[in-house]
């Protein structure tokens, strides 16, 4: 993080960073911040976008509820390596628009301007940036929606990808951005 000359920032990014060094019984598992309702909206709309949701279905049930948030999500490894949180982050984070401006998603790691004082809060302004707003990102008039610019993770690029991971590769990196912003708000 960066030094501030606000003190209290200094101590909440101090306290943030002590919290993922030693979680203790805070460390708990995923599904006590996006819980099977949230996943179940989210399955929704990725069903929407044509996505083949089932093997991702599947990971949320068997394997990424029960994890806990911070051993087993943000410090795992295969997590990174496979870009399952980074990639749509680096697409997702900060969308420069036509004319200038950006959009971010609502996050607690960028600049984003909105609400996040709640889980509840945060989730309505998620699933509204990455499967509704039409943002302006290229030439002409044309628009896209932040869930339209993720890119499947390719295994030729990412080997610790499997080749089942590659062909669910949208939906399971949607949820895992998903995972990843409620851990931290």
């Amino acid at each position: 993080w960066i030094t501030h000359s606000v003190p209290d920032y200094n101590t909440l990014m101090a306290d943030v960073q002590a919290f993922v060094d030693a979680p203790a019984e805070r460390d708990v598992p995923v599904e006590e911040v996006f819980s099977e309702s949230r996943w179940q909206e989210l399955k929704a709309l990725m069903a929407a976008e044509g996505w083949d949701v089932d093997g991702t279905e599947a990971r949320w049930h068997e394997d990424f509820r029960s994890r806990k948030i911070i051993s087993g999500f943000l410090k795992d490894r295969s997590i990174g390596e496979k870009r399952l949180a980074s990639m749509p982050d680096r697409v997702t984070n900060t969308i420069h628009t036509r004319g200038g401006s950006v959009s971010c998603r609502p996050t607690v790691i960028n600049c984003y301007e909105g609400d996040l004082g709640s889980g509840d809060k945060w989730w309505v302004e998620w699933k509204q940036f990455m499967f509704a707003t039409q943002l302006a990102t290229g030439d002409g008039d044309s628009k896209t929606r932040p869930a339209a610019m993720l890119k499947p993770i390719k295994r030729a690029k990412y080997p610790a990808v499997s080749a089942e991971e590659e062909a669910m590769s949208l939906p399971l990196q949607t949820l895992s951005q998903a995972i990843f912003d409620a851990i931290l708000v």
